[in-house]
């Protein structure tokens, strides 16, 4: 009688596999039910079962940690998931696993897979191998390599874990990109299952692909490090390799490479050159082979600075053409990417553009109102940003600044023409003229007579003569008064000239007007 376990965090589907494996074949008894890897770890020592059926995506400890864990355990291993597809299922087979089944699984390729297990049980066949990587020095390469005080004395234990004469080092940084989307897409959907999808294809391509030397050093976030050894892993190599990736999991990586390193205590010097390399990727976008070679190349920190697309930025904003700026922008961003300019001179130069738009944002005294409109303009810098974030930020810097100028006139002008209309207000009895309004807005005349006709709708000598008429007409009203009285309370003192005026604008005389009002009043 073989023995089964099953380890599933979904109690019907433990239920449904303990129920139906008997079922399909007699030989085969479920011994035990787990609900986490931690569990089932528990009832593998207990029970020693002949195969350990585990989903995926479980809480506390996930299949693939369970995986890793019973690996110095005689069983065999079936990863269960509703997630990956058939080149994944390749991947975990090599990482050691006997099998990968997708939910909803079918009772014909569970019966098929009992099957299999016994007869490799019955041949004694040995589980497929697992890459021989150092598991358990991970943390001391990431201490050791980061030149932590912690790392200080693994140096010497950790060579002893290369063979000895290894030479010729090189440092492999691979980031999987886009991989915050990638864990929650519902193809992946758990970053370990990244990991270790891309790790396993790694570790099968690098010997294929002629890197005789490969050692995996550790994780951290969406990158792996890698240490090649003993043969020229260049670029052409890992170029194949982000083929080979892409071919068996459908998933992009970087990498970027240190120079060549002649001897192991420079490792560390090579870690921080693989992820100066790397961070080419954030210019030139993902799936990108970059070297530490190509970064310090002969005159890389000599080309120039594109100072005359910089000077027409900076123009055009100040003219408040934002369209003309975002132009310049992105034309600004490709000459850099033809310059091949590694990352931290691309870093270099953005961040002298964003000082020339701040002088105008400075000139204009618009900071407060951009910092409202931008939380946090800066922050951009204190990571790394891709080309393609840059223009966004800056995009909006440039239309948060046209935007504010053009208000901030806007302001000025409706303060000015307020100054204007309410010193007409105050005045319109007096014989006042244009060039009095335009001392007191302090303006000059010609500009006020544009600006008064754009804001009002109306000339100086319209708005003045609508303005007084009006005024007239409430006069009228007072019986008492008489009309040259009236024409000389509203600034005409010629009672003839301001009889025509009213007619041409009311379209009756005075005394016809006020006849009218006591007419309508009776």
């Amino acid at each position: 009688m073989y023995k089964v376990i099953v380890v599933d965090d979904e109690p019907r589907v433990r239920r449904g596999l303990q129920s139906l494996i008997p079922q399909l074949d007699a030989d085969w008894t479920v011994a035990a039910t787990a609900a986490s890897g931690v569990e089932a770890i528990e009832l593998v020592r207990k029970e020693m079962p002949d195969l350990v059926i585990t989903d995926i995506r479980m809480p506390r400890m996930n299949g693939l940690d369970l995986l890793s864990a019973l690996r110095e355990y005689p069983v065999q291993v079936v990863i269960l998931s509703g997630y990956g597809y058939f080149e994944y299922a390749q991947t975990a087979v090599k990482f050691g696993a006997f099998d990968f089944l997708l939910k909803p699984v079918k009772p014909a390729e569970i019966k098929s897979l009992l099957q299999r297990a016994k007869e490799r049980k019955r041949s004694n066949e040995p589980a497929p191998s697992v890459p021989s990587s150092p598991v358990n020095y991970s943390k001391w390469w990431k201490e050791w390599l980061s030149e932590t005080e912690e790392g200080q004395d693994y140096g010497e234990k950790l060579k002893a874990q290369l063979p000895p004469g290894a030479a010729c080092f090189r440092l492999m940084a691979i980031e999987i990109d886009r991989y915050d989307e990638l864990i929650m897409d519902d193809q992946w959907g758990d970053k370990q299952l990244v990991l270790f999808a891309v790790r396993n294809v790694v570790h099968e391509a690098l010997p294929a692909l002629g890197a005789t030397g490969s050692h995996f050093l550790f994780a951290s976030g969406p990158q792996l490090y890698y240490l090649t050894y003993d043969c020229d892993c260049g670029s052409e190599l890992s170029g194949k390799l982000l083929g080979e990736v892409r071919k068996w999991v459908k998933i992009s990586i970087s990498v970027g490479l240190s120079a060549k390193l002649e001897s192991f205590e420079s490792l560390p010097a090579g870690l921080g050159q693989a992820k100066e390399a790397l961070r080419n990727k954030w210019i030139y976008g993902d799936g990108i082979v970059s070297s530490y070679d190509d970064v310090v190349s002969p005159g890389s920190e000599d080309r120039g600075y594109p100072t005359e697309i910089d000077e027409s930025i900076v123009r055009a904003v100040r003219l408040g053409d934002a369209e003309q700026a975002l132009i310049g922008l992105a034309e600004f961003v490709e000459r850099i990417k033809a310059e091949s300019v590694p990352f931290r001179l691309f870093r270099r130069f953005c961040l002298q553009l964003l000082s020339s738009v701040f002088r105008v944002v400075y000139e204009h005294k618009l900071n407060e109102m951009i910092r409202q409109r931008i939380d946090h303009p800066q922050d951009l810098f204190h990571r790394d940003f891709t080309a393609e974030e840059f223009i966004g930020f800056m995009g909006e810097l440039i239309r948060s600044t046209v935007e504010s100028m053009e208000w901030s006139v806007r302001q000025k002008q409706n303060r000015t023409i307020e100054k204007a209309v309410d010193f007409i207000r105050k005045n319109y009895a007096k014989d006042i003229s244009l060039d009095d309004v335009a001392v007191h807005a302090q303006m000059s005349s010609s500009y006020l007579s544009t600006f008064f006709k754009q804001e009002t709708g109306e000339t100086f000598i319209e708005y003045l003569t609508r303005l007084r008429i009006d005024k007239a007409k409430t006069l009228m009203m007072n019986a008492q008064l008489r009309l040259y009285e009236i024409a000389q309370l509203v600034g005409y003192q010629d009672v003839k000239y301001f009889s025509r005026l009213f007619k041409r604008v009311v379209g009756v005389t005075p005394a016809e007007y006020r006849q009218f009002f006591y007419r309508k009043e009776e």
